[in-house]
């Protein structure tokens, strides 16, 4: 057993990340509304997952789903029995054998798992009336779940209900009054604004990286000498791309930004706690609280960050790394004297090491 990576992350400062439905020309913000009745802003995993995705195929060339699924599918149909009734007399039933054209459910989820990193990490579904063909085994649909979680990132300060009144009159002027001389007039969009520290959660399981799972499928052991086998018994990918997988998203973690409304927006990490462990939990998630003080820095609460350590099984705690940068917390010392913090690049090379080791690759 591999065990769970998990960090839990506060990200620098960023505007207004993430918009939902817009009501007439006013866009609104995604928000929630707490128990003082106040309100923060939050990104939703999609919209953090999209990024990541973003990120994978620009800077680690990862292969996303594309047309080429099709040529996947048409290589796992294979045939199949098909057992039908019929009638020999008037009061006899037969049954008679068919073949019949299905999908191969585990030859292409194996192939969607070697072949994509997206799927991989993130998992799919595909619904059965998609492939025009039956699914092998009389499946409803090939579901991969996530092995990697994310949860929502969350404002550390509340919405205050600042609104942006927006227009371009250079573009009007140069061209669009030009194109519709009859509209003299422009609309003046308006947008909510926000600018927070967010913090959110990304779990990690290792065991699944490159693993296909089928429902109610047991996992055996395969004995030393068979172990080459290994990739064609389990459809798995070799150890060393494993690695790679989540070395490059920790990567990309560490130099997360959002592209949102013609701008970037940095969400790098200003603070991480986690580390891996055999328990698969994510311990710091809904651990971090924290306030800006009047000089815009983060007084975080580490008495807090220090309980959710205790929940840690005692021979896993040690596994616990902390990292932050400077200059942004109020109380730095004490949380690097507490938690016994690293810089944030120390945390992500030791883990991208410490992932080396577990899926027996060596450093570099």
């Amino acid at each position: 057993m591999k065990g769970m990576l998990t960090l839990t992350i506060i990200t620098q400062r960023a505007t207004s990340l993430n918009y939902g439905e817009n009501i007439g020309n006013v866009s609104i913000l995604k928000k929630l509304s707490l128990g003082d009745n106040s309100q923060i802003t939050y990104v939703s995993d999609k919209a953090l997952k999209y990024d990541i995705r973003r990120k994978g195929k620009e800077e680690k060339e990862w292969k996303l789903l594309d047309e080429r699924l099709k040529a996947l599918i048409e290589g796992s149909i294979v045939q199949e029995s098909k057992e039908t009734k019929g009638k020999k007399k008037k009061s006899e039933d037969s049954t008679q054998t068919e073949m019949q054209n299905v999908l191969n459910v585990d030859e292409y989820a194996r192939k969607l798992i070697q072949e994509y990193q997206e799927f991989d990490l993130f998992g799919g579904l595909f619904t059965k009336d998609l492939f025009g063909v039956p699914l092998s085994g009389g499946a409803d649909a090939i579901k991969r779940s996530s092995p990697v979680k994310i949860t929502y990132a969350f404002s550390i300060s509340k919405f205050r209900g600042d609104m942006d009144f927006m227009n371009n009159i250079d573009a009007f002027n140069r061209y669009i009054k030009h194109i519709k001389p009859e509209n003299r007039k422009q609309a003046i969009p308006q947008s909510e604004q926000h600018t927070s520290h967010y913090y959110y959660t990304i779990a990690i399981d290792l065991d699944r990286i490159g693993v296909w799972e089928t429902e109610n499928r047991t996992k055996k052991e395969i004995p030393a000498e068979e172990e080459a086998k290994r990739v064609e018994v389990e459809g798995e990918i070799p150890a060393n791309e494993k690695a790679k997988r989540v070395k490059d998203l920790l990567d990309i973690i560490r130099t997360l930004s959002r592209q949102i409304r013609g701008r970037y927006e940095n969400l790098s990490p200003i603070f991480v706690i986690g580390g891996i462990y055999k328990v698969k939990n994510p311990f710091f998630m809904g651990c971090i609280s924290a306030k800006e003080t009047e000089d815009g820095k983060l007084l975080l609460d580490v008495n807090r960050l220090l309980d959710c350590k205790g929940i840690i099984p005692e021979e896993e705690r040690d596994n616990t790394l902390c990292g932050l940068l400077s200059g942004f917390f109020a109380n730095e010392q004490e949380i690097r004297e507490k938690l016994n913090c690293k810089s944030v690049g120390e945390v992500f090379e030791e883990l991208k090491n410490k992932v080396g080791e577990i899926y027996g690759v060596l450093k570099g």
